[in-house]
């Protein structure tokens, strides 16, 4: 390699970590903190809105089947309770400094809402499924569990870490966004 070539790589290698640390000031790496939080919360308001439309739909269909509206209730309701409990258990280990992703009791509370809102959303897709004529639109969802189970625990660490991170006034802020993630009862949706 000519001495010019050895110049011109030495010259873009430090440019490339001039870049690079350029990227990672403290300042970016709070936007990107601020991104994965509002990444979390997005998905748990997405999945809050979701699980509160189909609910909506099987108060529309289910009301002419007693059995069927009663089941689409009780997996409604169970959905509505593990998601609750997840939030509240998030609420804890923020407080308390436990970590989410080395939280028994979260992985329990995340694993159970999972499974039971992908259980409620399944059976209202499946109804709808069973339908003449014309089908009301559903709301996208995560189908499959484990893919629940791996974006919420995704999102809870965003959020435990960029709670850790926050000032005390932020940090009462993102509980209180946190409160309001909990999902609508089941009578709520049927006004």
């Amino acid at each position: 390699m000519t001495r010019h070539c050895k110049s011109f790589v030495t010259r873009r290698a430090f440019l490339a970590a001039v870049s690079a640390s350029a990227a990672c000031t403290p300042a970016r790496a709070q936007q990107a903190e601020q991104g994965g939080f509002s990444d979390a919360i997005r998905l748990f308001a997405h999945e809050k809105s979701a699980a509160e439309q189909y609910g909506v739909i099987l108060v529309t269909l289910g009301k002419s089947n007693v059995a069927l509206y009663l089941q689409g209730i009780k997996l409604y309701a169970d959905a509505k309770a593990e998601f609750d409990g997840l939030i509240a258990e998030l609420r804890f280990d923020l407080q308390s400094g436990q970590q989410p992703a080395t939280s028994a009791k979260f992985n329990d509370a995340l694993k159970a809402a999972a499974e039971k809102r992908v259980a409620f959303t399944s059976f209202v897709s499946d109804e709808i499924a069973k339908m003449q004529g014309a089908r009301p639109g559903l709301p996208d969802v995560i189908q499959v569990v484990p893919d629940l189970v791996k974006a919420i625990t995704e999102a809870g660490i965003s959020v435990w870490k960029t709670y850790h991170q926050a000032a005390a006034e932020r940090r009462d802020a993102m509980l209180n966004q946190l409160d309001q993630l909990k999902w609508q009862s089941f009578a709520q949706l049927a006004k």
